[in-house]
């Protein structure tokens, strides 16, 4: 994992001339990982609406389902504009780069910038989502994290050892040597693939951690479905996480 945050911020730094650029990076991530805990708000009121609307009083009702339908349009504006202003800011910060290259490497540069952004934003996601999970239930908050923290170091594992492969093809290239389009693209997809499943197998096992918590009262019914969409989000990130690292280790290997 230490190799896979150095390896991002060095790229970082590296497609992006100036301090300005990096800080409107910064902010992007923040509002991509904003989107998920959002939902997950979302979730949580319209749980609570549902299990306990009948007690509370009209104005009471109607304030929960404005922020709602407040909460869940927003959710989807900020997306918006998140995955489509990303290629401006792009595309001004290339613009700024003073660097000679040929119109392949900048291609492959753009494919590493963007999945640069994605994969800070999925892993900033995961940060977020982690630390909202305290505030329902520490405990399997606690746990959350510390599958967090395994499924991260797998997954920098793969992603090193993918950098090296994907360096492999680019000199086999160079040399004129040729490589099969299905080992480039099947050593890619498999290791991301490989990651993906070990994060589904630690979110089932914590899933049923979380049905344990739940009999056992330790976690009520309004959070344990927070806490099982929540669980689903993750899954969904950590496999968006593996495939963006092996889609950045071939733009890298070939950028630079």
């Amino acid at each position: 994992m230490k190799r896979m945050s150095i390896e991002l911020f060095r790229s970082a730094k590296l497609l992006l001339p100036t301090n300005r650029f990096r800080w409107q990076l910064a902010l992007l991530v923040l509002i991509a990982a904003a989107i998920p805990v959002t939902e997950l708000l979302v979730a949580k009121l319209f749980t609570d609406l549902v299990i306990d609307g009948a007690n509370r009083s009209i104005v009471e009702l109607g304030v929960s389902i404005a922020i709602f339908a407040v909460l869940f349009v927003g959710t989807r504006v900020a997306n918006y504009i998140q995955k489509t202003y990303r290629v401006k800011f792009f595309d001004r910060a290339f613009g700024a780069d003073t660097r000679e290259r040929s119109s392949q490497k900048e291609s492959w540069e753009w494919a590493m910038a963007l999945e640069m952004v994605n994969v800070f934003s999925f892993i900033t996601q995961l940060v977020v989502i982690s630390t909202f999970f305290f505030f329902l239930s520490p405990i399997f908050a606690g746990l959350n994290f510390l599958l967090v923290l395994i499924v991260l170091e797998v997954l920098g594992r793969l992603f090193r050892k993918q950098q090296i492969i994907q360096r492999g093809f680019v000199e086999a290239k160079r040399n004129k040597e040729v490589v099969a389009p299905a080992d480039r693209l099947g050593s890619r997809i498999q290791s991301a693939e490989i990651g993906t499943l070990f994060a589904s197998f630690l979110i089932v096992i914590l899933m049923g951690v979380l049905i344990w918590l739940s009999i056992a009262g330790v976690v009520n019914l309004s959070n344990t479905i927070v806490f099982f969409l929540g669980l689903r989000l993750l899954n969904t990130t950590f496999s968006s996480v593996s495939s963006a690292l092996m889609r950045f280790a071939r733009a890298k290997a070939n950028s630079f």
